[in-house]
Formats: structure tokens, C-alpha cells, sequence
């Protein structure tokens, strides 16, 4: 059985970071990591979601905006 890889690429101010994880929860675990890191910056922290299941990518995506927004807030 062929297991979806997932990569996520974020450019933030410190330079481009590229994390590969076998699952959509782990990849986003490890995304949101990162991000915190730039909590009120989270905005400016660009990223891209890669998979072969574009439905599971854009979960990731979605999760990761709304992350950054709310990070922003808080």
C-alpha cells in the first residue's frame, strides 16, 4: 500500500523551511510548530501544502490560514 507524503514549504523571515510528514495531521502538527514561533508575525510566514490528495492538502491549507489569523488575534 503507497502511503501520501505530505510537504509543506514555509518561507518565513528566517528563511525557507520544507517539512515532509506520512500523514495530513502530522503535517500539519509540524507546520503549526513553526508558526508559532512567529505568533504575532504569522501572517507574513508564507507557506504551500504538496500531496497527492489534493482534498487532505487543502485541509492543511485551510488549517494552517486560519492558524495564522488566529495567532495574529491572540
Amino acid at each position: 500500500m503507497s502511503e501520501t507524503l505530505f510537504r509543506v514549504t514555509l518561507e518565513t523571515r528566517d528563511g525557507r523551511r520544507a517539512l515532509t510528514a506520512p500523514t495530513e495531521r502530522e503535517a500539519a502538527l509540524m507546520a503549526e510548530s513553526v508558526m508559532r514561533r512567529y505568533e504575532r508575525e504569522s501572517l507574513t510566514v508564507g507557506f504551500s501544502v504538496d500531496c497527492a490528495d489534493r482534498e487532505a492538502g487543502r485541509r492543511v491549507a485551510f488549517y494552517l490560514t486560519d492558524l495564522a489569523l488566529e495567532l495574529v488575534l491572540a
